[in-house]
């Protein structure tokens, strides 16, 4: 053949197949993406609580006078070791914070605490008298390390490639 000549070489393709068979398998396993992002997850609450603010950057409601009465006065549980300082919002014993947890079922992330009350903080009682203090939630910036984390994950799954 006279003139120019180009050589395409097709096997490279194949690293293409290869790659996208990577991401299928991220994407039809994906644990281990969940456990780094419910990893992050507990250190981003244990911020709120020193924070003392929702996921969306609203600070909690303070305690009520009455309780925090009766929190100074080391009343309010009969459990030795309690913070006392009315100050401290959502952690007279620590356990809501020291208990948070998360779980990966599939392709499910959960997180929170298997405290009864946590449910009373985290959406409020007003039979009670007891107003919403949420600590679990994404924020903003939970939400930009979720998706670095997701990129993290697919680059890792072909980094390899070529």
């Amino acid at each position: 053949m006279a003139g120019a000549i180009v050589d395409i070489d097709l096997r490279g393709l194949l690293t293409f197949d290869q790659a996208f068979a990577r991401i299928e398998r991220l994407l039809q396993h994906p644990e281990p993406l969940l456990e780094d992002i419910g990893e992050y997850l507990l250190l981003s609450v244990d911020e709120r609580f020193d924070r003392r603010e929702a996921p969306d950057g609203t600070p909690w409601a303070p305690v009520s006078e009455e309780y925090a009465e009766r929190k100074a006065a080391g009343k309010a549980t009969k459990r030795s070791g309690a913070v006392t300082d009315p100050g401290n919002i959502l952690e007279l014993t620590r356990d809501l914070r020291r208990l948070t947890r998360y779980q990966v079922d599939g392709e499910l992330l959960l997180i929170g605490s298997d405290r009864e009350y946590a449910a009373t903080h985290q959406f409020g009682d007003p039979k009670r008298g007891i107003v919403a203090r949420p600590v679990y939630g994404m924020s903003d910036e939970d939400n930009e390390e979720a998706a670095r984390l997701v990129i993290e994950h697919l680059t890792d799954a072909v980094d390899d490639f070529g």
